[in-house]
């Protein structure tokens, strides 16, 4: 069963200082896309490469596009002001640099509808320096996840090791290889958190699956997703610690909330001490920190001993970890600093 002209999908792209032939070819691919009934909302999060140009471009080129420009207020923003700029009743969020299937849209719009659900999920392939990986979010066929069976999907989302499967390059927090029902969203104000500057996608999915009603799973891979050659895992960050904790408050929050059980609250407390490895890699041990090995030692040693991670290291259970990150939240409870910082330096 074919819906090729049905209601009208809204996507969003947040852009900033995207390169401009990705964009191009990522909404190429949109317009390319065998469901018609779209509308493009393009918004410019204050980039400084005149791409703003290539959006006005394309609004003039198709009626379908509209473009938005904005001061630089991050990635979470711009996705809110595509929300409150949109008229359709589904909504995909697709990033500048990644690009579509042609049937993309028709696939997602046709099980959403055809299952009554409230998202749609597809595969996607990892493009890594032109090889084109399968990431599938889910094993198994075509199906409807409701009730718990929707902890397939968010168990991901707060601990691989309590999962049942996990993706092979990325996990199913991203916004994007879905379609969501609009009326949903608006019915839990559901929308991202500015504050967020890491894991925000992770945060407006707990909440999205929370709330579905039902979420359809078809395993087409129809999204391309370009692996970010520009994201280096160790480049320093004086907000690295800041931005993890604010993603903690915000889970633990979603845990409060719809009082999850005990595996879940163990799970984030793994994933708060095994951050540590990025707290090593980004600020503590990088090198442009420009402290004495004495001087980090003790600004650890008062991270550790504030409330959030004595209550983490009071919930360790080893069960829960693989044993790399066993080794690792072993070595941290101990303090032995100096083998972390070797540990660290080997896997960069």
């Amino acid at each position: 069963m074919k819906l090729m002209n049905g209601k009208l999908v809204s996507v969003i792209l947040p852009i900033y200082n995207i390169e401009k032939d990705y964009l191009r070819q990522c909404v190429d691919s949109i317009l390319k896309q065998t469901y018609k009934n779209i509308e493009i909302i393009l918004v410019d999060d204050g980039s400084t490469n005149n791409v703003y140009e290539i959006c006005l471009e394309y609004q003039n080129k198709d009626s379908r596009v509209k473009a938005i420009k904005q001061e630089n207020a991050g990635v979470s923003v711009a996705r809110n002001t595509g929300l409150s700029n949109s008229n359709g009743e589904y909504i995909c969020f697709i990033d500048p640099d990644d690009w579509l299937a042609d049937n993309y849209i028709e696939k997602l719009y046709e099980s959403i509808e055809l299952t009554k659900s409230d998202i749609a999920v597809c595969n996607c392939f990892f493009v890594d320096d032109n090889q084109y990986k399968e990431n599938n979010f889910l094993l198994g066929d075509n199906r409807v996840l409701a009730g718990n069976e929707k902890n397939e999907l968010l168990y991901q989302l707060v601990g691989k090791k309590i999962a049942s499967y996990t993706a092979p390059h990325i996990l199913v927090g991203v916004p994007w290889a879905k379609i969501y029902r609009k009326s949903m969203l608006d019915k839990h104000n559901l929308e991202f958190i500015p504050k967020l500057r890491r894991m925000q996608d992770n945060v407006f999915n707990q909440y999205a699956f929370e709330y579905a009603e039902k979420i359809s799973y078809i395993t087409d891979n129809l999204y391309y997703y370009r692996k970010d050659m520009n994201s280096a895992s160790n480049k320093y960050s004086e907000n690295t610690i800041e931005n993890f904790e604010n993603y903690f408050d915000e889970s633990f929050k979603y845990l409060n909330q719809f009082k999850k059980e005990k595996l879940l609250y163990t799970a984030l407390y793994m994933k708060e001490l095994t951050s540590f490895n990025s707290y090593f890699s980004r600020y503590f041990f990088n090198k442009e920190h420009g402290k004495t090995y004495v001087e980090v030692k003790s600004e650890i040693n008062q991270l550790l001993n504030s409330d959030r991670y004595i209550e983490a290291m009071k919930n360790v259970d080893y069960k829960y970890l693989y044993l790399q990150e066993k080794i690792f939240v072993y070595l941290l409870i101990h303090r032995k600093y100096r083998l972390l910082k070797i540990l660290v330096a080997l896997k960069a």
